[in-house]
């Protein structure tokens, strides 16, 4: 499987699990001149930004670990830009990771409020 396929496997099963949980996606792949946000959702009133790490199943870390201390920067930023032009009357937003092993199964693992 390839770097794309694995990272579309990853990002409709993380949609998945989400809406599981009462979640509802908003927009994924949104872009801006800042970057970009794999899925963004509604968890009752609350924005959720989330970030989705995918790996092949022969890797032997999680991929949550990626997501570190610039990457966090940036989501931010992106986050705002994303706030101002398509929900300025929103206030509560979180970060939350959703870490993909691809296999069979798919292995999630989903972080609430990440940091």
């Amino acid at each position: 499987m390839g770097r794309q396929q694995i990272q579309m496997l990853g990002e409709d099963s993380a949609a998945g699990l989400l809406e599981r949980k009462g979640m509802r996606v908003v927009a994924r792949n949104w872009r801006c001149k800042l970057g970009e946000l794999d899925l963004v959702a509604m968890d009752g009133s609350t924005i959720v930004f989330v970030e989705v790490k995918c790996r092949s199943r022969d890797q032997l870390y999680d991929p949550a670990l990626a997501v570190d201390a610039r990457k966090r920067t940036r989501l931010r930023r992106v986050a705002e830009a994303f706030l101002a032009m398509q929900h300025p009357q929103y206030r509560d937003c979180r970060f939350d990771v959703v870490s993909v092993v691809a296999g069979t199964p798919v292995r999630l693992r989903h972080l609430v409020d990440a940091f």
